[in-house]
């Protein structure tokens, strides 16, 4: 594999600022947004040198300085996250991207169940504006919608592409794609593998025409989800971790 060409120090020093403009330093910043993952239970994807998993916050002790996160499902990503010396945690509640780096994690007991603790970031990194990593759809045995038109014509169209902000749908007719941008859909219920259903509310956003490379004209038309709740944007985060390990595993 050949590696990517490393950027000018010039890049590196802007990147850097940019970032900068999102920390935040002080104890009491970093506890406020560690709380709000811990109230809201936001999904994190929490990596080290040689695994990953994907937990939630049990515990944000301030006076102690210390976070308290839950036990991955992998034993052997668990036990890679104890070997490791830094730990970088990545996720995105309510679109607003979080980051921070910890050192060493060590396992403890909490409420009786196995759990991890690490000592506060030094930086916390909240990014302002919403970011929504998306990840294909799989195109065997593809995840599908299923809604209705407002005639109560329904309709059952395969999923293109997802991310914790919306989906794209794909179809060969072109009635969704010409019905007017901003329209509602209540009700449509995602399919997304086996035994997950998610019940959600959409907004058509952004529909556009593609030709295959055979000729033939497709259309796939963007959504926004409407209140996403917290519970639905847990299962989306587990699927778009996972969907995204297996895609970098087979790519590998």
């Amino acid at each position: 594999m050949l590696a990517e060409p490393l950027p000018h120090t010039s890049d590196i020093e802007k990147f850097a600022e940019d970032h900068e403009r999102f920390a935040r330093h002080t104890p009491s910043e970093i506890s406020i947004v560690l709380r709000h993952l811990l109230q809201r239970r936001d999904m994190l994807t929490v990596t080290s040198g040689h695994g990953q998993i994907v937990t939630q916050l049990l515990e944000v002790d301030v006076r102690g300085a210390r976070i308290v996160f839950d036990w991955g499902g992998v034993e052997s990503d668990n036990r890679a996250l104890l070997d490791a010396r830094q730990l970088y945690f990545k996720g995105a509640p309510e679109g607003v991207r979080v980051e921070f780096t910890t050192s060493a994690a060590l396992a403890v007991t909490h409420e009786g169940r196995q759990a991890f603790e690490v000592s506060f970031p030094g930086k916390l990194y909240q990014f302002q504006r919403r970011e929504y990593f998306r990840v294909p759809a799989p195109v065997l045995d593809p995840f599908y919608a299923k809604g209705a038109f407002a005639d109560g014509d329904a309709f059952r169209y395969e999923v293109h592409d997802l991310s914790l902000g919306g989906i794209a749908l794909r179809m060969d007719t072109p009635r969704l794609a010409e019905t007017e941008t901003g329209t509602l859909f209540n009700d449509v219920v995602l399919h997304l593998g086996p035994g997950a259903a998610l019940p959600v509310d959409l907004e058509l956003v952004s529909p556009r025409t593609v030709t295959t490379p055979r000729g033939d004209v497709r259309y796939v038309v963007g959504f926004r989800f409407v209140q996403l709740s917290g519970a639905a944007e847990s299962v989306l985060q587990r699927l778009i971790t996972r969907m995204e390990a297996k895609r970098r595993s087979l790519s590998a």
